[in-house]
């Protein structure tokens, strides 16, 4: 018998990107699956477009405030019973009609237990964002470099050993860390592509780097030297300005050197009160 996949879907203001992604799944080549959605507050239309995709049974309403990534999680996948989880981003479009196939293929295979799309960044994102992308998502990286829960899926047996944890931000990271020292395969599956970047404002992206690194602190006891902090800075800085440089991207360098340090002094300030 197939094995059945429940896709969960988590948004709050995602439009347009969620018309595009919900427009995806009927065209997909593997139908077995069944779309499990939760709104967040939504008021520019995205609860609307949800509406017409998946059943009221299967569509959860909650407050903004009431959002934590993990608790939210955890409560979805305990309403399903299926045998593969899938977790897809409102705002992350997969880019082809077999994107679901390939990717749990790898996981019917027992190739694997859990696998992540590649992610492509949209055409309007800045030029380090996207460049940030491309290396993440390099096909030539290391199976246990990297995880993002954007477009995923597991193994539900999986996620009954070891849950999302329920405080704090940086979820996909932290759960994969745990199950990987379960001895967790994970694979990053190139055909199964999505469209994903966001271009955060200097302060939007100050706050998702000091919540992951509060949560990595607190879940896994992490430090962060400043010395050392400097030190990745640095040789990160040196990086980005030659692969600009070789872009001819002159222009973009001023940005780039913000969005870098940005991060950095994010989860350095996160990491610190986390682990206080």
């Amino acid at each position: 018998m197939p094995a059945t996949v429940a896709i969960i879907m988590r948004s709050k203001n995602e439009m347009p990107h969620i018309r595009a992604a919900l427009e995806m799944l009927p065209r997909q080549t593997f139908r077995g699956f069944k779309l499990f959605a939760i709104d967040s507050g939504s008021t520019d239309g995205s609860l609307e477009e949800l509406c017409k995709y998946c059943d009221e049974e299967h569509l959860t309403q909650i407050e903004p405030d009431d959002y934590i990534p993990g608790k939210v999680l955890n409560e979805a996948i305990a309403r399903t019973n299926h045998e593969i989880i899938v977790l897809l981003n409102a705002d992350a479009i997969p880019r082809s009609s077999d994107w679901l196939e390939h990717l749990i293929r790898p996981i019917l295979e027992d190739a694997a237990d859990a696998t992540f799309s590649r992610q492509i960044a949209r055409s309007d994102a800045h030029f380090i964002v996207a460049y940030d992308y491309q290396r993440a998502y390099a096909p030539e990286k290391p199976a246990d470099h990297f995880f993002s829960a954007a477009a995923c899926a597991f193994k539900r047996e999986l996620w009954e050993r070891h849950k999302f944890h329920n405080n704090g931000y940086a979820e996909d990271a932290i759960w994969a860390t745990a199950c990987r020292m379960l001895n967790a395969r994970f694979q990053l599956v190139t055909e199964s592509e999505v469209e994903h970047s966001h271009n955060y404002s200097r302060e939007e992206l100050f706050r998702k780097k000091h919540r992951h690194g509060s949560s990595f602190a607190k879940v896994h006891g992490e430090t962060s030297p400043i010395g050392h902090r400097l030190y990745l800075l640095l040789r990160e800085l040196v990086r980005d300005l030659i692969f600009a440089c070789r872009q001819r991207q002159f222009r973009t360098i001023p940005y780039n050197i913000t969005y870098r340090a940005t991060i950095h002094a994010g989860l350095y300030r996160g990491i610190r009160e986390g682990s206080m």
